[in-house]
């Protein structure tokens, strides 16, 4: 929750330590950010760069796959029955594991 402002002198504060100038403009979110929070690299802020898929590394997490425990984006999600969610890799080790059919009694 952000704290009162000090007027236009705080409008110029980076988004997330509000503290620092902001200089960059996140290209997910749009935040602006200081240096100390932003991926030059990535053009992102600090926050989306923890919140990205940490398989395809481009959208933003949805979920946590049951099986490897991974944080993933609605495209790299396989299954998905509305309680458990599991990744695209972990799907496919599992069906080759097991048969789809006891997947789908349980």
């Amino acid at each position: 929750m952000k704290k009162l402002t000090d007027g236009l002198r705080d409008f110029w504060k980076c988004e997330i330590c509000e503290e620092n100038s902001q200089l960059f403009v996140c290209k997910i979110c749009r935040r602006k950010v200081c240096l100390e929070d932003f991926v030059i690299t990535q053009g992102i802020c600090k926050v989306c760069e923890m919140s990205l898929c940490q398989i395809c590394r481009r959208n933003l997490s949805i979920g946590k796959c049951e099986n490897c425990g991974r944080i993933i984006c609605q495209s790299c999600t396989e299954y998905f029955d509305g309680a458990r969610r599991y990744c695209k890799e972990c799907w496919d080790s599992i069906l080759n594991q097991k048969g789809k059919r006891e997947i789908y009694l349980k």
